[in-house]
């Protein structure tokens, strides 16, 4: 019988999450009035999630400047490029149902691309995987494809069938394409025989209660949505509705806060793997898949990076991938339209989201959205799942211990590999436990494992004279045994409670 190796659920261990971010709320509703004030925009409606529920929104400003209509959690607002998300979500959840597969050339199921001219004589046709992740070589085209959102499909159709331009070698970069997530709608169509439209409302909106999105801004009464403006000399100038078309797989969808916050839920909840029910209505795997860096995004020292302070960005199936330098692993999208932008973005080790939408044209409310989990952070509501030990290193930290005590060969022989002893590097060398408990003396207690993973942990102990660092990584053989382990003096100065 194998040994489990792992053991436990990370979980959030500090009751009072709520109550730290309920400190800073005042300081979140003024980041997106100052927003609004400097960027012009007529109306603002924001939200922040907390273990699947909405736990705080408020607006700013106007709905339609005009009938001077407020904004609200229910208040249909275009959320733009944030459809792409969906449009993925729909692409993985036919995968799961095993009518495509992600590495199928797009021409199985577009043949209007058949005709297409491939930069090099090596290159393989367009797969779905590199429409996804933004690695199907073609050119970016903000704002081209905003104003293709109404495209007639079978317009669209004669536009693929003429041929289309490449930028780049396909599966060779990051490059941001509307357009190949508009050829991923006709994906949709062709392996579920339906429209995306339909699809998505059918497996997605209605299963998780998005009974405000649409696809239909346009027809939406005016009391319920927002009216787009872009800024013109000053003041606010109608950007008249776009209608859904060909080109709506890649911003066509209109949603509300109430709704995006059911969303961002639904991606928390795939957080973290577990062995519960996986009812769906997609499987958690795959949301964590279309949360995983699939492409690199390049990045060059700019104002938006600094001021976000991101540290690394790559593009999922739909979603950015980001390492945040303070705050670890975040999930987001940006969107924009002509007369909307829009942000949502999630920490889902932290089991926080916040989501912004805006009734201005192209304005980066990221910064504000980013600006808000800063201020989440700094209040103390940001708090990580605690990870618990396995049983695995909890037992070598057992074996540890009785072996500093007094040694013993069989003990030894069930703790370490074969392949420690030939370590001879200063760092990773073994450990000489008679030169250990020379310089440290008797133990007087032993910390609990903190665990950076089920093979890797590290526990600090304290001795008559000082205090150690314990850190082990175990092999990848069962049963487990350290494949190295390094111990360090703690200083004095860096010694918290236990």
């Amino acid at each position: 019988m194998f040994e489990q190796t792992f053991h436990g659920l990370p979980k959030f261990e500090s009751p009072d999450r709520y109550d730290r971010i309920e400190k800073c709320l005042d300081q979140t509703n003024s980041i997106f009035e100052d927003f609004a004030k400097k960027w012009l925009v007529p109306g603002v409606s924001y939200g922040i999630i907390l273990d699947g529920k909405l736990a705080h929104s408020a607006s700013i400003g106007f709905a339609d400047v005009a009938t001077g209509s407020k904004p609200d959690n229910d208040t249909v607002f275009r959320i733009a490029s944030m459809t792409k998300s969906f449009t993925a979500m729909s692409i993985l959840m036919l995968r799961d149902d095993g009518l495509l597969a992600l590495d199928d050339p797009a021409i199985r199921y577009v043949p209007e691309l058949s005709g297409l001219v491939l930069p090099t004589s090596d290159t393989p046709p367009i797969s779905i995987r590199q429409l996804l992740s933004m690695s199907s070589g073609l050119v970016e085209d903000d704002p081209w494809g905003d104003r293709l959102l109404s495209l007639d499909h079978h317009l669209f159709g004669e536009m693929l069938a003429e041929g289309v331009a490449f930028d780049l070698v396909p599966g060779t970069a990051y490059e941001y394409s509307n357009l190949g997530f508009a050829i991923l709608g006709r994906v949709v169509n062709a392996a579920s025989g339906e429209m995306l439209r339909s699809f998505a409302q059918r497996r997605i909106f209605d299963p998780i209660g998005m009974t405000s999105t649409t696809w239909d801004a346009d027809l939406i009464p005016e009391v319920k949505r927002a009216t787009g403006y872009r800024v013109e000399n000053g003041s606010w100038v109608i950007e008249p509705p776009l209608p859904d078309g060909a080109f709506g797989a890649m911003g066509g969808i209109a949603s509300t806060i109430s709704d995006l916050a059911k969303y961002i839920a639904l991606h928390l909840g795939a957080w973290p793997p577990r062995d519960d029910d996986d009812s769906g209505p997609i499987r958690r795997s795959s949301l964590r898949e279309m949360a995983q860096n699939h492409r690199v995004i390049p990045t060059f020292p700019n104002e938006e990076l600094l001021l976000t302070r991101a540290a690394f960005d790559g593009y999922g199936f739909g979603l950015v991938s980001t390492i945040h330098r303070d705050h670890g692993f975040m999930v987001s999208h940006s969107g924009a339209l002509p007369g909307f932008s829009s942000h949502m973005e999630w920490l889902p080790e932290h089991g926080v989201g916040v989501v912004a939408l805006a009734n201005r044209t192209y304005i980066p409310i990221k910064l504000a959205v980013r600006a808000t989990i800063d201020a989440l952070a700094d209040s103390g509501g940001l708090v990580a799942r605690n990870r618990p030990a396995s049983k695995v290193l909890i037992r070598i930290q057992d074996s540890v211990t009785k072996l500093y005590r007094s040694w013993d060969d069989a003990t030894a022989e069930a703790t370490f590999l074969d392949t420690y002893h030939l370590d001879l590097d200063d760092d990773r060398r073994w450990p000489d436990f008679n030169e250990l408990r020379g310089k440290y003396g008797p133990i007087i207690s032993v910390h609990e494992v903190v665990a950076a993973g089920a093979l890797r942990g590290s526990w600090t102990m304290e001795f008559e004279r000082g205090v150690a660092e314990f850190k082990v990584m175990l092999g990848a053989t069962l049963p487990s045994k350290v494949q190295f382990m390094t111990v360090n003096p703690v200083p004095e100065e860096s010694l918290g409670s236990p």
